[in-house]
């Protein structure tokens, strides 16, 4: 199959016959409540970079929400039942931890220089053009968050369940294309606010995990910043790492993340799609109606 750019997000599917029925526009154009939430959340923080820390929360959280809806009526795609029915306390959960994210991160944020949010970001291997978009990118020019003075910050705001491992990030395709993307590609920012930049400086990346921005709700033992074991009380804050997971890469192991970009990139061209079933992602799969199976029920059932 041949495509003019590869995404990051066909990178990192759990199942490749899912990225072929994407491919081909072969979706249900159903939003669920976790894509919808992670548009929401993902969105509003967006417009808090680009509009001040100042501006009304509630209203940040209004304004992404239409924003979100005109993106998913754009692409076709209309709200689950699931969303409908349960869509103002969607809202109200996303309210809640962007007043978090702008309570525990303004006094960071506003210390280092913004790059830009949504920045468009490619890179060309051996003729295949990689493509995707950046939540937030800044120039800690401080260091005011421990990972160095003058680095460039890629954060991605994430809307999971757990926390990922440090052992599946040091694998995860779609960090490594970033900073592929700005060590050694284009990102669409700079001075001028779009034009291509070329930064050739390596990034470390950063997974700002936003629902546990929220306080525990019960008394916990865990590891505090430090390391040490400390009791956590209903009403505390998580400390920062259960927030924050970042990944700083190996120069000498570039070579091995092109060799994998470059499978990804040969198995797509060739259409190898292998399916790959999981007993929770078949079940929200927005392409599950369109992919064989091997019993004799019917597609739709």
């Amino acid at each position: 199959m041949r495509i003019a750019e590869i995404h990051s997000s066909e990178l990192t599917s759990d199942c490749l016959r899912k990225v072929y029925h994407r491919l081909r526009g072969e979706t249900s154009g159903e939003a669920t409540t976790a894509l919808y939430r992670g548009l929401v959340a993902g969105r509003a923080c967006e417009l808090m970079h680009n509009m001040g820390f100042d501006e009304d929360i509630s209203n940040l959280t209004v304004m992404a929400a239409s924003d979100t809806q005109k993106q998913l009526a754009s692409e076709n795609r209309i709200l689950s039942e699931s969303v409908e029915h349960n869509l103002q306390d969607i809202l109200a959960e996303v309210t809640l931890v962007i007043g978090l994210y702008r309570d525990r991160f303004r006094h960071l944020f506003e210390q280092c220089e913004l790059m830009g949010t949504e920045i468009p970001a490619r890179y060309n291997m051996l003729g295949t053009e990689f493509a995707s978009h950046l939540d937030l990118a800044v120039r800690d020019t401080k260091g005011v968050f421990g990972f160095g003075v003058n680095r460039i910050l890629v954060f991605d705001w994430k809307w999971r369940q757990e926390m990922p491992s440090h052992q599946y990030l040091a694998r995860y395709m779609q960090f490594a294309l970033y900073y592929l993307m700005v060590k050694e590609g284009s990102l669409m920012c700079g001075p001028k606010g779009f034009e291509w930049m070329d930064y050739k400086e390596p990034p470390i990346l950063v997974w700002l995990h936003l629902p546990a921005l929220k306080p525990y709700t019960r008394k916990t033992i865990s590891r505090d910043d430090n390391g040490d074991q400390k009791e956590f009380v209903k009403g505390d804050f998580k400390p920062m790492r259960a927030v924050l997971r970042r990944v700083e890469y190996d120069k000498n192991r570039d070579d091995s993340i092109k060799q994998e970009l470059a499978l990804r990139a040969n198995m797509i061209e060739k259409d190898v799609f292998p399916l790959n079933p999981s007993p929770v992602s078949c079940r929200i799969c927005d392409a599950e109606a369109f992919c064989s199976r091997f019993d004799t029920a019917k597609l739709d059932e």
